[in-house]
């Protein structure tokens, strides 16, 4: 990016798209009409011969989800026809990169959410961001904050020791704060709510991290740029890329990410323009804006489906759009990443949690005034998980109507009055056609974007050169294949179990390159294994023909077990790496950023094996932490609770107390050890 005083430069910071209305009446034209295509040609096809009961199931459910596919393949389209013509999709003139701007005018704050995370890498990214804001002299204009949120003891004081050691490092006061909440109501809004109330007055816009979270300083910059630059803007999303994780599965998703993300986020940003949505994380916001109107609501009823919204960010852009603000998706500011799940189990796992937020849309996309793209935002987030039962319905229907015909046959003669038979009518080939064409539409854009990077070499060698990029490809689209069903199962199962009332624990996910032993991967996956198994056995007794058009779901569901466990295995990615393949950018040619993270992630951290051990034995340590304490005198119940907990703590010791009582010991400051191994049990003032 070229260094140029905003001043100058300011026309290529304002966000307008010109022609919104007749660019959406084309794109959605266009998914309604394919849509419209291809539900006549499949009924055209059943209803040859006259159409059942499981036969217009069949043409219902291929309608809806391949309203679905199109969707996501014409802004696929839309997004590659950008990047070849080299247009930027929001403004549609010939793309350029947005210049960093030498000075702002705005206060950020990047508000940094924590819950039991590992405090050594949280604060390794901090310092890797902060150090890339200082080398552009713009750390003045941001500010950092961690809002933890962490029930473990030994990660809280952990993390206020690495916050300590940040900022003697750094020699920074008053630039990075920390603050860790006593209770964590309503989880992630509700502690970013709570910094709102108590902070946000004293900045222009705030940058939401995850504690996954890096981005370039280049890229806050120009974000607070375009958020000066555009008054009404409530929140711009930078397009995260995932990053950092080496085992196969992680590395896999990471390469097709890097390949074909893209060209997603510019035909998605082609059709939303300011009606985009938030991603929950490496956005920026105005903090006029978020207060004013993104108080989130309690939903009547019990959850899974009522109570707290989990998943907020989707309402939130919605309440801002609804209140007149602008969500912007701006695909150009590159510099924003992420981290994966390294395995299937945890995938899934993370893809739980979303969907029971995600189905609490349900109660959502109906609200009054909701803008109709927020609507359809919300519906995309309640499909992208009900997709899964209804496909795997379709196939149900399919499979149905397959022992239906074997059991019956075809009747020559349909009255008793016939006097010519009636011919069957073989449309195998124009089922295949339409079948074809819709795998092509999944597949197509995917291969596109793969022939698009190898035909340009300076680009392909930053995937291993264009034989690793293919090689890559063709190994992604047959992992993708067997992996389809397994997310197709798991995704019904975790719809069903939230209707039936199931609430999920909303637990923080492993960060780490974790791997799958085998005999785990088979106790998660027996029940989609028999799956596979009978309907395989089922579908081949009645009809033969039938059972080779489901192989392909049916492979995945039986090898489920072995790709969960080959595929988390981390010498397996780092062979793959060695071997040029499902390389991606951030390895071949690393931003500055990430790899001075990574270096800081590396270096020692501070050694916590027990918080509760580490405030009684280092003065430095207790002072610390009773400087960071909320000050709040104790009920006359707590200061009795908290001296029977001391005289437990000196007579059997810490491995006495549970988690619950070392951390109300931590709620105040704590006596000094050997007062307290003497007898000396002071009350907490």
């Amino acid at each position: 990016m070229a260094d140029l005083g905003l001043e100058k430069v300011s026309d290529v910071y304002r966000l307008h798209g010109p022609a919104a209305g007749l660019r959406r009446v084309v794109f959605f034209g266009s998914v309604l009409l394919l849509t419209a295509i291809a539900s006549m040609s499949m009924l055209d096809i059943l209803g040859s011969d006259g159409l059942t009961f499981f036969e217009a199931m069949i043409v219902s459910l291929f309608t809806v989800n391949f309203l679905w596919i199109a969707l996501s393949f014409i802004s696929a389209i839309t997004g590659l026809a950008l990047c070849l013509t080299k247009r930027d999709p929001i403004s549609l003139r010939r793309a350029t990169l947005r210049p960093v701007p030498k000075s702002l005018s705005s206060r950020t704050a990047i508000v940094v959410p924590v819950y039991n995370e590992e405090p050594h890498a949280v604060f390794a990214r901090i310092r890797s961001v902060y150090e890339s804001l200082d080398r552009l002299n713009l750390a003045s204009a941001f500010d950092f904050f961690v809002l933890s949120d962490s029930r473990d003891p030994d990660i809280w004081i952990a993390e206020e020791l690495e916050w300590g050691a940040l900022r003697q490092a750094l020699k920074l006061r008053g630039k990075v704060f920390y603050r860790r909440r006593e209770f964590n109501t309503e989880r992630k809004s509700g502690n970013l709510m709570d910094f709102c109330e108590k902070w946000a007055a004293g900045y222009d816009f705030m940058v939401v991290f995850d504690a996954d979270s890096t981005m370039t300083g280049e890229a806050l910059a120009v974000m607070a740029a375009l958020m000066e630059a555009n008054p009404r803007v409530g929140l711009i999303q930078a397009p995260p890329q995932p990053t950092g994780r080496s085992t196969l599965f992680a590395r896999i998703l990471q390469f097709i990410s890097h390949v074909h993300g893209p060209t997603m986020t510019a035909g998605l940003a082609f059709w939303q323009l300011g009606s985009g949505n938030y991603w929950g994380h490496n956005a920026i916001i105005r903090t006029e804006a978020f207060i004013e109107c993104c108080g989130l609501p309690h939903l009547p009823g019990r959850p899974p489906l009522g109570g707290a919204i989990l998943s907020h960010d989707f309402v939130e852009a919605a309440l801002l759009r609804r209140a007149g603000w602008k969500v912007w998706l701006v695909p150009d500011i590159e510099g924003s990443w992420e981290e994966l799940p390294s395995n299937i189990l945890d995938y899934a796992a993370r893809d739980r949690r979303w969907c029971q937020g995600n189905l609490q849309h349900i109660r959502v996309v109906f609200a009054t005034r909701i803008k109709p793209l927020s609507r359809l935002h919300l519906f995309m987030g309640v499909m992208a998980f009900v997709s899964s039962p209804l496909w795997l319905a379709l196939l149900i229907f399919s499979t149905l109507t397959a022992w239906e015909t074997a059991q019956k046959g075809h009747r020559f003669f349909t009255g008793s009055l016939s006097l010519f038979p009636t011919w069957p009518i073989d449309r195998a080939g124009d089922m295949l056609t339409l079948l074809a064409i819709t795998l092509g539409m999944l597949v197509i854009p995917k291969l596109l974007s793969i022939v698009m990077a190898a035909c340009h070499p300076s680009r392909a060698r930053l995937y291993g050169g264009a034989v690793g990029l293919i090689v890559s490809a063709v190994i992604e689209l047959i992992f993708s294949a067997l992996l389809a069903p397994i997310m197709m199962l798991f995704h019904s199962y975790f719809v069903a179990s939230n209707l039936c009332g199931f609430v999920v624990q909303w637990d923080s996910q492993s960060r780490d390159d974790r791997g799958v032993a085998l005999g785990a991967a088979v106790r998660a996956h027996w029940v989609h294994v028999v799956i596979g198994l009978v309907w395989s056995g089922v579908a081949y007794w009645f009809n033969p023909g039938f059972f080779w058009w489901m192989t392909p779901v049916l492979a995945g569901m039986i090898v489920a077990p072995v790709l969960t466990h080959l595929s988390s295995r981390l010498d397996l990615g780092r062979m793959a790496a060695r071997h040029r393949l499902f390389l991606t950018p951030d390895e071949t040619a690393p931003a500055r950023e990430l790899a001075r993270a990574e270096a800081l992630r590396c270096e020692p951290a501070v050694a916590v094996d027990s918080g509760l051990l580490k405030i009684l034995e280092d003065p430095t340590a207790s002072a610390l932490h009773a400087a960071l304490i909320p000050d709040a005198a104790p009920s006359e119940r707590v200061r009795v609770e908290v001296a029977l907990l001391y005289e437990k703590l000196a007579r059997i010791g810490p491995h006495s107390l549970t988690r619950d009582e070392k951390i109300k010991l931590l709620s105040f400051p704590v006596k000094p050890l050997d007062q307290i191994m003497a007898g000396r049990m002071a009350l907490p003032n």
